[in-house]
């Protein structure tokens, strides 16, 4: 693998002009300038590991993977049959492998440097705050690379970081890594809750933090949703752990907060167009690879049911009608009916237009399904009340979204309690009957595209909503989709050695370990 060296400067700008937002052509002047770069901090280097352009919604991300592959695959994209259309893009790939490694790694393993150098316990107990929730945001990266590829680089990975020396880092097993991630979120939850904090500290977090705003409530919700989502996610292959560990979340909610409001979802938002965070029209050309609903989610569900978030989604058609790209149709199909402008296409003021579009991380209405899941599952509380707290917690994201967009567009209103009542009573939507399925498939609807990597994921772990790929004859290799992606050919090159104990299982049709229905 490349080695991994840290890709920004030692952090050049206070955090603090990004929460208040600085000027964009000031946060470039200095940025990957190390000879305008500051003296690195514990807190700047914390800031500069949430700028991630694999979180916030940017030109490449969007058009190289998220839509076209991840979309694709989870059929949160509109597309069409064609040569080859399951193939892997292992160029693209590549890139979302190196950010891991070369950013998020890197700059975790800076921050882990610096700590140790602290030269009094007093510094290093008022600066593990800033560890701690640190390594919440790079396990959940991290389980998200497991998610895509399986065994990964992990335990060692980001040596030359901290030791400044090239050590090419050994595979861990990926339920080794999802056990690791899994058994310190808890314990990072435990400090989070029992620990009482300096306003030293606190106040630089305040400064600091553009995740979560220097509140440590939201970042102990954080971390037990995401123990939550990946306890979950393990919950077939090893319901026995995930199970105790739910139902430990579940039962103890002083102890263990949730995100249990639209409004406390995690999501890095940039302040305005004038935002180092802010990429302008990177939302509309990412778009533009796939600009169209995906037919499954609207023809099956959403429309059928007159679903809330049609326009919040999606621009209708010419004829004021929802209609989503089917992929049982062929491109020259796909073509005409683009000419006849018959698909709606999605919306301009929630997303392409959209240049406030923020970072998500982890929706309330995600936390919601998982409940009703858990619920459904294995009793323990009202799984039906919790997938329509869902529900409603996605329309109300989405619509929060839609209006922070500065476009200029039609902006739309909160739907009224009776029609979101109304939806939640259509057959396709209504508790009660196929309920497992109705919780995947609205978790589903609420990933989108933007969470499209998710989307797969959960997909892959469950098989629901029920979906048909059509064979692709045209490339013999790819004939479905994969279940997880390669590893870059500079992976393969750069790290041979260590490579050698991965190789067997490294094919498109490999599972990753919690894929087991």
């Amino acid at each position: 693998m490349k080695k991994l060296i840290i890709a920004i400067p030692l952090f050049i700008i206070a955090a603090g002009t990004l929460v208040t937002g600085c000027k964009k052509s000031d946060f470039e002047e200095n940025y990957l300038k190390p000879d305008a770069s500051v003296t690195a901090t514990i807190p700047s280097l914390y800031s500069a590991l949430f700028f991630n352009e694999w979180v916030l919604p940017r030109y490449r991300l969007l058009f190289t993977f998220q839509i076209p592959a991840m979309g694709l695959y989870s059929q949160t994209a509109g597309y069409s049959q064609g040569e080859k259309v399951y193939a892997q893009a292992t160029n693209y790939t590549k890139d979302r492998w190196d950010y891991f490694y070369n950013n998020t790694m890197a700059r975790y393993r800076e921050i882990e440097k610096y700590y140790n150098k602290l030269s009094t316990d007093g510094e290093k107990t008022g600066y593990q705050l800033f560890l701690e929730t640190s390594r919440i945001f790079v396990y959940d990266q991290a389980a998200q690379m497991v998610d895509l590829w399986g065994d990964i680089p992990f335990s060692t990975a980001g040596q030359l970081n901290t030791t400044g020396n090239i050590i090419l880092p050994s595979y861990d097993k990926a339920a080794d890594v999802y056990t690791f991630i899994l058994t310190d979120l808890k314990r990072i939850s435990d400090y989070l809750a029992s620990t009482k904090f300096a306003d030293f500290y606190l106040n630089q977090l305040g400064t600091y933090d553009y995740v979560n705003k220097g509140s440590v409530t939201q970042w102990r919700k954080y971390c037990n949703s995401l123990i939550l989502r990946l306890a979950m996610r393990i919950s077939y292959k090893d319901e026995t752990t995930a199970k105790a560990l739910v139902q430990t979340i579940l039962n103890n909610p002083t102890q263990y907060p949730l995100i249990d409001a639209a409004s406390e979802s995690i999501k890095i938002q940039p302040k305005d167009k004038t935002s180092a965070l802010t990429a302008v029209n990177d939302m509309r050309e990412g778009f533009k690879v796939i600009p169209y609903a995906p037919g499954k989610m609207v023809e099956e569900i959403m429309a059928p049911a007159v679903d809330p978030r049609l326009p919040i989604y999606f621009n209708a058609n010419k004829n004021n009608e929802y209609h989503g790209v089917l992929n049982t149709w062929n491109a020259s199909r796909v073509s005409d009916s683009i000419s006849k402008n018959y698909y709606a296409s999605w919306d301009s003021t929630t997303f392409t237009e959209n240049n406030l579009f923020p970072g998500i991380v982890f929706t309330a209405a995600e936390v919601s399904f998982l409940k009703a899941e858990a619920y459904e599952r294995w009793s323990g509380g009202n799984a039906k009340a919790a997938y329509e707290a869902g529900v409603k917690q996605s329309i109300q994201f989405y619509i929060g979204i839609n209006n922070n967009s500065d476009y200029g567009g039609t902006k739309e209103t909160m739907p009224t309690d009776a029609a979101i009542n109304a939806y939640l009573l259509k057959p396709q939507v209504a508790y009660g009957t196929n309920n497992l399925e109705k919780i995947a498939t609205q978790k589903w609807i609420d990933f989108g595209v933007i969470l499209a990597n998710q989307a797969w994921a959960e997909y892959r772990r469950t098989k629901l909503p029920q979906m048909t790929f059509p064979d692709d004859a045209s490339a013999p290799s790819s004939i479905k989709p994969p279940t997880r992606l390669t590893y870059p050919t500079s992976e393969v090159n750069l790290n041979a050695k260590n490579y050698e104990a991965v190789k067997a299982g490294d094919n498109a049709s490999t599972k990753i370990f919690w894929d087991v229905k």
